[in-house]
């Protein structure tokens, strides 16, 4: 009776403070449903107001937060000093006669951690809490980048659409003047040919366009975290896109050792550092404080035991050596992700340059197909000249005007990859 006394007093004493379990299960259905539901608001959105709803409702930054939370409370975890052991072992004489006749012995274990122990694992725990807000990090800059470039593509399908109304509505004029000429009997009816080919290649260009819009759509609603019947009330507003971008100031230097991925790979250099010496530190042996009692038919005897582990057969050399390897290839994996980063910002600046280069040629051919024009119109008005050469030097130049839109889609691309490669917003 004695002995269940004590031991449920015991058990009671080290359960005052435990947590309880708290069931939360999933219900799918429930989640899809709030997922589906989602939509924006019936106002017109522009670009960092489409970034900040993106980033607040973004499924991977959450889990990257979940993970940043997981990480540092694993820092309890590694903090945690080991609990001490009591053991009850009562020695009972058969048969009874008497229970002060038996032998009653409660024996303690307390563990006290040598070389630092502790410290070592708040040092793994501390880098591995740093890899994951490197993750958070990274997240955010893509769904920031997922956002825009879904808005640029989205610019770009609208705008080349109107484009190539334009275009097709002067091709269309070209058409009947030929086949008024043809009804009159100037010219063969083969001079219809090559222009119908035009017009059926503009047409095409025009599904394509359709096409782009409805998946820029799609990737838009897709880094919101939404459906796309989401958008549906929702304007946009695209001046983020309009102009020609000015020069901006590429920070390589400074994505070299604070990028995301770059942070987290440091986190996991100086993690894996902690753990070789955590591995190392386990060489020495922890010391055990193993204090007890015993009630000898009667008699109070009182026993203090000092216990420590061998290091007969193994000096931990084995976890050491793995944690210096593991040390090395973490270092090598450092140096492969500076090399992304240098790769990915020259990368993104030779694209920069290459559409800059490609508006300007088109700037060129804009300006003298404009000459073109003028010099084509004052011949009409001057009574002389062909219309239909008019018309086609139109539609030459309206397509051009197209290769231009593409170069200027392309130029803000570029500065998007190169703003994302730096993880820094570039300077005008």
């Amino acid at each position: 009776m004695t002995l269940r006394l004590a031991t449920t007093t015991a058990l009671a004493f080290a359960c005052a403070g435990c947590l309880h379990f708290d069931s939360k299960p999933l219900d799918p259905s429930r989640r899809a449903a709030r997922l589906t539901s989602r939509e924006l608001a019936s106002k017109t959105w522009t670009l960092r107001a489409l970034t900040d709803e993106a980033i607040a409702n973004s499924a991977d930054i959450a889990l990257a937060r979940a993970q940043y939370a997981t990480a540092k409370a694993a820092l309890g975890t590694a903090g945690e000093r080991p609990n001490p052991t009591v053991a009850i072992s009562p020695q009972i004489i058969t048969p009874t006669t008497s229970w002060i006749a038996n032998t009653y012995g409660v024996d303690f274990d307390w563990t006290f951690e040598t070389a630092d122990k502790r410290a070592r694992r708040m040092d793994v725990a501390h880098a591995t809490a740093r890899v994951a807000a490197a993750g958070v990090i990274e997240a955010t800059w893509k769904v920031r980048a997922a956002v825009r470039k879904a808005m640029l593509d989205l610019s770009a399908a609208e705008r080349k659409t109107a484009l190539l109304k334009e275009v097709t509505g002067k091709q269309s004029e070209v058409i009947k003047l030929i086949e008024e000429r043809i009804k009159a009997g100037a010219v063969s009816a083969l001079e219809t040919a090559q222009p119908r080919i035009l017009a059926a290649q503009l047409r095409l260009q025009g599904s394509d366009a359709a096409k782009s819009a409805a998946l820029a759509r799609a990737a838009l609603a897709e880094s919101l975290t939404m459906s796309t019947s989401g958008l549906a009330g929702a304007k946009f507003s695209f001046a983020a896109f309009e102009g020609i971008p000015g020069k901006r100031i590429a920070h390589r230097k400074a994505a070299l050792t604070h990028r995301a991925d770059v942070v987290a790979a440091l986190a996991d250099y100086a993690a894996a550092e902690a753990t070789l010496r955590l591995e190392v530190a386990k060489q020495y042996p922890d010391i055990h404080l193993n204090p007890g009692y015993q009630l000898d038919a009667g008699e109070n005897k009182w026993t203090v035991g000092i216990g420590l582990t061998l290091p007969i057969l193994n000096q931990n050399k084995g976890p050491i050596a793995e944690a210096e390897a593991k040390r090395k290839e973490v270092a090598a994996k450092f140096d492969t992700v500076q090399a992304k980063v240098l790769a990915d910002c020259d990368r993104a600046a030779a694209g920069v340059t290459a559409a800059r280069a490609k508006l300007a040629t088109t700037d060129d051919l804009l300006t003298e197909q404009g000459t073109q024009i003028e010099s084509l119109s004052r011949i009409l008005a001057a009574g002389e000249g062909d219309k239909i050469a008019l018309l086609s030097a139109e539609v030459e130049r309206a397509t051009t005007r197209i290769s231009r839109l593409d170069a200027i889609v392309e130029l803000h691309a570029a500065l998007g990859a190169l703003e994302e490669a730096t993880q820094t917003p570039l300077e005008k």
